[in-house]
């Protein structure tokens, strides 16, 4: 039989693959170099650690007595650089004093790789990028707490069933995610302090962003009705980007104007959209030039969907037809002349793709409620002006979070756009983490029991 026989052996993927790929492309080990933590003199390298964290996401791992298992394997300690084998401990003393602004610099640098390569390119509308912001409660303790929780009282029944009110610790971010493409990258974190609100850790993040990303990075940002506000509306201004914000009671002025204009004349549009197995009945309204606010009479464009939702549910073992009705109206710097009433209506409702493919996705498929390394008291030391020794900031949940965001984005981006087996044998990314995870050992690992 001449020539050779083509081998029936099923392709997957490989870690040498995506490592080839994810250093070629965003030039990881390049990244992992520049990582600096608190400790004097460590065995093993900050480099090392980010390398087994980053691997541990790519992996779905969902916690650090899984990574701890893992890294008993050799061939993952070759793979980042490490010496020898380490424990779980290694990761929190590095992590809780881990330099962050090398992880904020490589979130920014995968970004602007993503951006050049085109792969934000299919997101845009009509020619512009979408990007949203939005805040999430990440954790919430009783007892477990750390300076930099926020704090709230809360009532809840005791084991004998009075009712009785207690301090509440929690954290909670406010991020910033491109939203209207396959791959959705988020752009940078803020994280609430202690005595301030979302809005005010929004307005941070926001006046950053321009400094890393350039004003141009994105076009378009869609906000919660939280962010309707004055110097949300100018700092949006001042970066050169258009807004769509939800509109409610909040805002009660403008909301009352819009609700009492729009009431005297008939819909400026009327279609039906169908989704899959769900059916809208639309009406639009589109109106510019009603005031902002008393203080800031500045004109803005308001448009308000009425919309029958028709589709089927189960009762009683059958399927019966049901309709619920509801009202947006949105808040927009984006001109009639450009953007239809049709086109603010799916920017607004697109928001919820932040809370769907962004926090909800990080939460189900990428532990980011966890609560790593919060509260954590094992961290390294430093002397204090008076010559004391005590323990340094402990910045163990950020650092996770910003190497969560990073890992994210680059799986996303190798398993959407750059892998073949992915289009051809139908994988989901969960899947593909199992694959590259098995190159590791042929035996499963054995996973140490938790403490």
């Amino acid at each position: 039989m001449k020539g050779k026989e083509r081998s029936t052996r099923p392709r997957t993927h490989s870690l040498p693959s995506f490592s080839t790929w994810v250093n070629k492309g965003f030039g990881l080990r390049q990244h992992a170099s520049q990582m600096r933590d608190a400790r004097l003199q460590p065995e093993i390298s900050p480099a090392s650690v980010f390398l087994a964290l980053f691997h541990a996401f790519v992996f779905r791992l969902p916690s650090f007595q899984q990574l701890d298992s893992e890294l008993s394997h050799s061939y993952l300690q070759h793979w980042i650089g490490a010496e020898r084998a380490f424990r779980d401990d290694t990761l929190r003393y590095s992590l809780c004093g881990f330099d962050l602004q090398p992880l904020e610099a490589m979130l920014v640098d995968v970004n602007r790789r993503l951006k050049r390569s085109k792969a934000l390119e299919e997101g845009k509308v009509q020619g512009r990028l979408v990007a949203a912001l939005d805040g999430i409660e990440v954790l919430s303790s009783f007892s477990r707490h750390c300076d930099s929780c926020l704090e709230r009282r809360v009532s809840r029944k005791d084991h004998a069933g009075r009712k009785i009110e207690e301090t509440q610790y929690y954290h909670r971010a406010v991020g910033c995610q491109m939203v209207h493409g396959a791959i959705k990258p988020f752009l940078a974190i803020e994280w609430l302090q202690p005595g301030e609100g979302e809005e005010t850790a929004a307005r941070r993040l926001l006046r950053r962003l321009p400094g890393v990303y350039g004003s141009r990075f994105f076009d378009i940002l869609l906000l919660d009705a939280l962010y309707a506000q004055t110097p949300v509306l100018e700092l949006a201004q001042q970066s050169g980007w258009d807004v769509v914000i939800s509109l409610k009671q909040n805002s009660r002025d403008l909301y009352q104007s819009a609700v009492r204009l729009f009431a005297r004349r008939p819909p400026d549009a009327s279609f039906t959209e169908k989704q899959a197995h769900k059916t809208y009945q639309v009406q639009l309204w589109d109106t510019e030039g009603l005031p902002f606010t008393i203080d800031n009479p500045e004109p803005v464009r308001v448009v308000r969907s009425e919309e029958v939702l028709e589709r089927k549910r189960f009762r009683q073992g059958q399927r019966v037809a049901h309709s619920t009705d509801h009202e947006w109206l949105w808040i927009t710097t984006l001109p009639q002349s450009d953007f239809s009433a049709a086109t603010i209506r799916q920017l607004g409702h697109r928001r919820w793709k932040q809370e769907n493919n962004g926090w909800m996705d990080l939460s189900k498929h990428w532990a980011f409620k966890h609560g790593f390394l919060h509260a954590c008291q094992h961290r390294p030391q430093r002397r204090n002006a008076s010559g004391q020794r005590e323990p340094v900031p402990n910045r163990g949940l950020a650092a996770v979070t910003l190497i969560l965001l990073i890992a994210a984005a680059l799986s996303g981006c190798f398993v959407l756009r750059h892998s073949k087996l992915v289009r051809r044998d139908h994988l989901t990314a969960v899947a593909v983490a199992a694959q590259l995870r098995a190159g590791i050992s042929k035996a499963p690992p054995r996973i140490r029991a938790p403490d």
